[in-house]
C-alpha cells in the first residue's frame, strides 16, 4: 500500500476501513521511512491485524514502532523493543547503518461510530528524525482528529509533492486547524488518555506497563510474576469517595458491636455465675423450710 508516497489520492486506491462499533478502535498502523520501509500501511479488520511473513521480514518491527510505542511515547530501548535489548537503539531503525540523516514517521488511526452513527477518526503519530553525527534522535507527536473525517493518505500526506517526508513545522502547517503537534511526550499521553482512555495519569502509565510486560516475547518462560502483579494493581480503577465513606462507617459500626458485645458476653458470664449460686443458694433455702414442715 503506497499511498504516503503520493502527492495526490490515487485513482484505484481501496476505500478506507470504516469504524463498525460505538467505541473506539483501530483501523490503520503506517511507518513512513523508518526500517526498510519507506512508506507502508497496515489494515485492521473489525480491530484484529495479522502479520504474517518469513522470519526477518519485518513484522516484530511493525509492532515495536506503532504499539505500544505510540501510546507510551517513550524511545527507551526497554519499552520499545519486546525483548527489551538496550542495544537496539531507535536511531537505528532510522539510520541503519547507511543513512547520514532520515526523518521517519509511525501512525496509528482509530475510528468509532457516533450515536447517530457518524463515523468518528483520530490519528497518533510520532515524527522521528536522527542524524550519524548526533546521538539522540529528535521526537515530536502529533494528534489529527479533524471535525470533517480528514484522514492520512487520503486528505493529507506525511510527505510533501516532491516525495520528501515533512519536517516538524510543515506538519505543523498541515494539521492547523485539524490536529496538533506536541514537542513533549508528557502532553502527548495525556491527550492521548483523555481522547481514547479517560483513565488518569496514574493508571494510565499502569496500563502502559502492563501492555509493555503482556508483549513481552516468550512471557509465559520468563514471567517477572511480582512486576506484573504490581501493574495490573496500579491498572484497577480508584475507589469512589462514597463508597470509601461507606466502608469506613461500616467499619467504625463494626467496631461499635465487638464493643457492644463484648459487655452482653461479660453480662451473659456475669448472669450464669448469679444463677449457678442463686441455685445453690434457693437448694438449701428449700431443704431449710422442708424441715421445718415436718
Amino acid at each position: 500500500m503506497d499511498g504516503m508516497t503520493l502527492s495526490a489520492a490515487p485513482t484505484e486506491r481501496p476505500t478506507l476501513p470504516m469504524p463498525a462499533r460505538e467505541r473506539w478502535q483501530p483501523l490503520r498502523i503506517g511507518l513512513v521511512e523508518l526500517f526498510h520501509y519507506d512508506s507502508e500501511e497496515f489494515w485492521f479488520r473489525d480491530g484484529h491485524l495479522l502479520l504474517r511473513g518469513n522470519n526477518g521480514t519485518g513484522k516484530s518491527k511493525v509492532l515495536s514502532l506503532t504499539l505500544p510505542f505510540l501510546l507510551d511515547a517513550q524511545l527507551k530501548p526497554a519499552r520499545i523493543e519486546p525483548d527489551g535489548d538496550s542495544g537496539k537503539k531507535m536511531a537505528w531503525n532510522l539510520l541503519m547503518g547507511s543513512y547520514d540523516r532520515r526523518i521517519g514517521y509511525a501512525w496509528i488511526e482509530f475510528g468509532r461510530r457516533a450515536e447517530d452513527g457518524t463515523p468518528r477518526f483520530i490519528t497518533l503519530g510520532a515524527g522521528l528524525s536522527a542524524a550519524a553525527a548526533r546521538p539522540q534522535v529528535e521526537a515530536w507527536f502529533f494528534i489529527l482528529e479533524d471535525a470533517d473525517g480528514a484522514r492520512l493518505n487520503r486528505d493529507l500526506w506525511l510527505v510533501n509533492p516532491q516525495r520528501v517526508v515533512l519536517t516538524k513545522d510543515r506538519l505543523r502547517e498541515q494539521l492547523h486547524g485539524r490536529g496538533q503537534v506536541f514537542e513533549a511526550a508528557r502532553d502527548y499521553r495525556r491527550v492521548v488518555d483523555e481522547r481514547l482512555f479517560r483513565l488518569g495519569g496514574r493508571r494510565y502509565d499502569a496500563l502502559m506497563d502492563t501492555l509493555i510486560q503482556l508483549r513481552q516475547p516468550q512471557l509465559s518462560k520468563r514471567p517477572d510474576e511480582t512486576a506484573l502483579s504490581n501493574a495490573l494493581s496500579e491498572a484497577l480503577p480508584p475507589l469512589a469517595p462514597e463508597l470509601l465513606g461507606d466502608v469506613a462507617e461500616a467499619l467504625g459500626q463494626l467496631e461499635e458491636d465487638r464493643r457492644q458485645l463484648e459487655e452482653f458476653q461479660a453480662l451473659a458470664k456475669a448472669v450464669e455465675q448469679f444463677e449457678r449460686r442463686y441455685r445453690i443458694y434457693a437448694g438449701t433455702q428449700s431443704r431449710r423450710q422442708a424441715r421445718v414442715l415436718r
